[in-house]
């Protein structure tokens, strides 16, 4: 017996020696800006041994053996990188820092769950928007940049995400706009500021389609645009970027019969200078500074713009994040609201309803002048290896005044003056590799000022307060991602009503392979009225009368899509994402003319059937790329069994881009779109026209030389001259060609 147990004690002498002799390897993985980087594969080449970074980047592999090792680290939408190393007994740290591929920007999405991940596994149909989108297109609007989206309508100040929403001139979005994930909406009418937004710093544009309400409240009833603005790099670096170009003369005589000018080039043109640096190794930051002006290509269509932005980063290496944004814009704008009939189309005209003004029956136009102030504090940090927090707050500042004949700015009294505030707190905690568990709570104050407004006092100072509660819990099992998201808001509006909204959201991601993944959703989403539809009372461009017992959009929604990524013929790699969606919407908020009043009114009319399907299909190859997306979409009205309003059946957009000895970038896009098979008929009853339908047809050329830090790029827009119409009443941009040169050094 003791020569056994003496045999079995030598026998395991040399497995000890290996395991004192093992070896380890552990480190973090960050980006470029140093922030954490977590889901990044780890593995040691060669082996089955690896490990995937945790929310606060970190990894770690044991039990290695010691010697020499290649480590590489991975990501969906950064460069692979590679570190050969010898591995000495006992612990070794390696730390990376990841590159962004440019090819795979749109990988990574922060808006679908609140949270960095993977868009493989999202559980949603996101599209994203790179840099290089925006910079090849000369995009200086957000407007601009959404219209090569698939599945979203811009119908001129409105956007439209799947059919979510028609056309209400602006005074309320179904869509929720965030700028680095905090909501940003005008006060008065909850509309998207287009302009009031920092294109030159933009990382990327994500559009989550479909109802957010879950994880964002009030106003994601069809969508979410989060627009994500870039840090300072490590090295400092001035852009100068400056573009001119014209709107070509109409083909009609009997358009330029009514406006000379329609038969001249009109020009626009602007100027954008922007510097980032790090100003150490915890502080870096950014100032933008650009100006536009534009002629307009109608009668009372001009636009002027200043617009500065900045942006201050603080990231210690404690795991700490501080960040401040803030923006100003002055923009002084005719705003064309509808023409003088289809003879007429360059020309404003007057709503003959019956009711008029002062000075007639009211027009097709009002001059603006507008400031915007935006203010976005916000702090982070890790605590311990399982909890990430964060506090953001929010300010949003709008003053518009009205011009008068001459050009000058009217009194605030004629005008409208409105801010939002507020601020939130989101919690994550990740108790392990497979579950991630989200909570926050959120507060905002809205209080407008307008001579447009009668409030329910009588007076035109109206406001609306909100609170809200979320949780969302994500799990992890095998190859299955699922989650369940929970939101309460509750607003207080000045009518003394307090509503009260709870938002779910059940969703599931399976991987079937090493780029393929299937998903499904079901969610609620709801919108408040904006304190324009609730409120507006006025007679000067639109006849319209208040309406204080307006209830809240509400819809149900579901969805069912595929995501694959692989590698085809001649080493193109080919990415898909197919979905299919059915939306119910309840009491929709839509302008109703009331004949005993002889006025327009908001009203809960409408509930609808929205269903459809949607592909998206990209293939690329180093500088080379097209793309493809096309949206089916069946909306009905379900209260008089019809088409719904201003929405289009077939939406087609594709995109090609080659690159000619490096040098030389030739691009182009072509958007398709089925005329709306019904629109607002009251609005047709007095306004000459208003009930043409044409559909889209619109070209886009350009070409793009690069030098050294010097690029040059010639947009021709809407190559084949093609006229249409963007919304009821509305003729959409014509012809026209820019040039633009941009210095980076």
């Amino acid at each position: 017996m003791w020569r056994a147990l003496i045999f079995f004690l030598l026998a395991g002498l040399p497995a000890a020696g290996v395991t004192a002799q093992s070896a380890s390897v552990a480190g973090r993985v960050v980006d470029e800006a140093g922030i954490p980087l977590p889901g990044v594969n780890v593995v040691v080449a060669g082996t089955i041994r690896g490990s995937a970074t945790d929310v606060n980047g970190r990894y770690e592999i044991p039990g290695l053996t010691p010697g020499t090792v290649r480590l590489s680290a991975s990501a969906i939408g950064f460069q692979t990188s590679v570190r050969d190393l010898t591995l000495a007994p006992g612990a070794t740290t390696v730390d990376f820092v990841l590159m962004e591929d440019v090819l795979q920007t749109g990988e990574v999405v922060v808006t679908a769950s609140r949270r960095p991940q993977a868009l493989l596994e999202a559980p949603a149909s996101v599209s994203v928007l790179s840099t290089a989108d925006l910079d090849v297109r000369n995009i200086v609007a957000l407007d601009d940049a959404l219209r090569y989206v698939p599945g979203v309508h811009v119908q001129e100040n409105q956007v439209n995400v799947r059919g979510s929403s028609g056309f209400a001139y602006n005074t309320g979005s179904r869509v929720l706009l965030l700028l680095d994930g905090m909501p940003l909406l005008t006060p008065d009418s909850d509309g998207m500021p287009f302009d009031a937004l920092p294109i030159a710093q933009i990382e990327r544009i994500e559009v989550l389609k479909g109802p957010g309400s879950a994880l964002y409240g009030g106003g994601a009833l069809g969508g979410v645009v989060n627009v994500i603005t870039r840090d300072a790099g490590p090295d400092p670096q001035t852009t100068v970027s400056g573009f001119l170009g014209a709107h070509a003369p109409v083909r009609y005589q009997v358009w330029r019969t009514g406006y000379p000018k329609g038969g001249q080039f009109r020009a626009f043109g602007g100027l954008s200078v922007s510097h980032s640096r790090r100003l150490s190794e915890d502080w870096g930051g950014w100032f933008n500074l650009s100006i536009r002006r534009d002629e307009g290509y109608l009668n009372f269509n001009r636009a002027s713009f200043l617009q500065a932005f900045t942006k201050v980063n603080w990231t210690p290496k404690s795991g700490r994040r501080g960040e401040l944004l803030l923006g100003f814009l002055a923009r002084e704008k005719d705003n064309f609201l509808f023409w003088n009939g289809a003879r007429d189309a360059l020309n404003p005209g007057s709503l003959a309803i019956g009711s008029q003004t002062s000075t007639g029956d009211p027009t097709g136009t009002n001059d603006i002048f507008a400031n915007q102030l935006t203010v976005l504090p916000s702090f982070s940090s890790f605590v311990g290896d399982h909890i990430f927090y964060a506090l953001r707050g929010r300010v949003f500042g709008s003053v518009l005044r009205p011009l008068d004949a001459e050009g000058n700015v009217e009194s605030l009294d004629n005008g409208t003056l409105g801010i939002r505030y507020g601020g939130e707190a989101q919690v994550d905690w990740v108790p392990n590799e497979s579950r991630t568990v989200t909570l926050g709570v959120s507060g905002d104050a809205m209080v407008t000022q307008s001579s447009f407004f009668v409030t329910a006092d009588g007076d035109s100072t109206g406001g609306q307060p909100e609170t809200a509660f979320f949780a969302q819990w994500e799990e992890r099992l095998g190859a299955v991602s699922a989650s369940g998201g929970l939101r309460l808001d509750r607003y207080a509006i000045d009518t003394g009503t307090t509503l009260q909204r709870l938002s779910p959201k059940v969703a599931a991601s399976l991987i079937v392979g090493p780029r393929t993944s299937l998903r499904v959703s079901y969610g609620h989403g709801f919108r408040a009225p904006s304190l324009a539809e609730r409120f507006t009372d006025n007679q000067d461009f639109f006849p319209i009368v208040r309406n204080l017992s307006l209830k809240p959009e509400r819809n149900i929604s579901f969805e069912a899509g595929l995501r694959d990524t692989r590698f085809v013929a001649a080493g193109w790699q080919l990415e898909t994402d197919v979905a299919l969606f059915l939306s119910e919407y309840y009491d929709l908020i839509e302008p109703r003319l009331v004949p005993k009043l002889r006025a327009f009114q908001f009203i809960n009319l409408t509930r609808a059937r929205i269903a459809g399907s949607e592909v998206s299909l990209e293939a690329s190859r180093g500088g080379h790329r097209v793309r493809l997306g096309y949206t089916l979409l069946d909306a009905q009205d379900k209260t008089i069994d019809a088409p719904l309003a201003s929405r289009s059946k077939h939406q087609l957009t594709t995109g090609l881009d080659v690159e000619v000895l490096g040098m030389v970038a030739l691009g182009a896009d072509l958007r398709f779109m089925s005329a709306p098979e019904s629109v607002d008929t009251d609005f047709a009853l007095f306004v000459q026209d208003a009930d043409l339908l044409v559909g889209m047809r619109v070209l886009d050329l350009r070409a793009t030389f690069r030098r050294g830090p010097i690029a040059a790029t010639l947009l021709l827009n809407n190559a084949l001259d093609y006229y249409y119409l963007e919304r009821p009443a509305f003729l959409a941009p014509p012809r026209h060609l820019q040039i633009r040169v941009k210095a980076t050094f």
